[in-house]
């Protein structure tokens, strides 16, 4: 029995010594595998990383809208005479109630002004003799020189402009004035004269008037206000820039008028046009006497701003200052 013991016992003991020796070995293998794997370089792609470069922000202009202010500071008076200058001016109200008065100034024939500046003519009159202001015919004649200039067509026809009864047949009262006028259509070829109703390619002339001064004085929507039926072939000068601020606000004369009048030198409205340049309007009422002193600004060398001043044929008197700005 103690035979077969001793055999069994060295039967185990080769078992585990057979193991040790795999493990070693397995060992070894191991060592060497991770010993060449820290020789070789890292195989795996580098990461790339995208650097976007960002630009700082612009900083944005910042646009303040025009104010007039501190006229009041530096100004001196202009004293005019009731009588005479509250019916003067472009801004006259003219209807049935307030007509106009006295004789109009600088009147001129219409010839000339069917021409534009290389002697193409641009427009047709009822009668070449017809006169109104220099100021509205020259008016007309830019529009009339920038539709032709457009389309190739000379098919307006200038018809009424001064009349000495003031047009009261035709329920406008304003041209006694010579600062309104009448157009029509003309077809030369055809020999005809169609109505003027600013429709279809001479819906233009509507859509652009006030960059010539001009306004279309009695346009269907304020019928209550002008107290006449609506007439798109009756054109109004008032001067630049107030058709302008007239159209951008979809105000008629009547309307303009009333808004001007909350208006002061200290504190007057303002108004940046299309080209840049600067307005400041003002109302000033007449005196209970016979004379109205009216407060015009002063630069900082005492020198007058350019400024036009109208009466409103009514009650008082509308300052517009062109106001020089950098």
């Amino acid at each position: 029995m103690s035979g077969r013991a001793v055999v069994r016992h060295y039967k185990y003991k080769n078992i585990a010594l057979a193991m040790a020796a795999m493990l070693l070995i397995v060992l070894a293998i191991g060592s060497s595998c991770r010993s060449e794997k820290d020789d070789e370089p890292d195989k795996k792609p580098a990461v790339t990383t995208t650097v976007t470069k960002t630009e700082p922000p612009q900083e944005q202009p910042t646009i303040v809208p025009f104010k007039a202010e501190g006229l009041e500071k530096n100004f001196h008076y202009l004293n005019v005479r009731n009588t005479e200058s509250l019916h003067r001016g472009d801004l006259l109200l003219l209807n049935s109630a307030f007509k106009y008065e006295g004789e109009p100034q600088d009147m001129e024939s219409n010839f000339k002004y069917l021409y534009n500046s290389a002697g193409q003519r641009v427009a047709s009159a009822s009668a070449t003799v017809n006169t109104g202001t220099k100021r509205t015919l020259t008016a007309f004649n830019e529009m009339v020189s920038d539709f032709y200039k457009k389309t190739g067509k000379a098919t307006i026809m200038l018809t009424d402009i001064y009349l000495k009864d003031g047009g009261e047949d035709k329920g406008c009262y304003e041209h006694e004035s010579g600062l309104a006028f009448d157009v029509r259509l003309y077809y030369e070829s055809e020999g005809t004269f169609p109505e003027f109703t600013g429709t279809g390619e001479y819906v233009w002339f509507g859509q652009n008037c006030q960059k010539y001064g001009l306004i279309v004085r009695y346009p269907p929507e304020k019928e209550a206000l002008t107290g006449v039926s609506p007439k798109a072939d009756h054109f109004r000068f008032v001067g630049k820039p107030h058709a302008e601020i007239m159209n951008e606000n979809e105000w008629c004369l009547e309307e303009f008028l009333d808004e001007i009048k909350k208006y002061t030198i200290k504190e007057p409205f303002s108004y940046e046009d299309q080209d840049g340049s600067c307005w400041a309007l003002y109302y000033v009422p007449k005196s209970s006497d016979k004379t109205t002193n009216i407060p015009l600004p002063l630069d900082s060398l005492n020198n007058e701003y350019y400024y036009t001043l109208s009466g409103d044929n009514k009650d008082g008197y509308i300052v517009t200052v062109n106001i020089p700005t950098e």
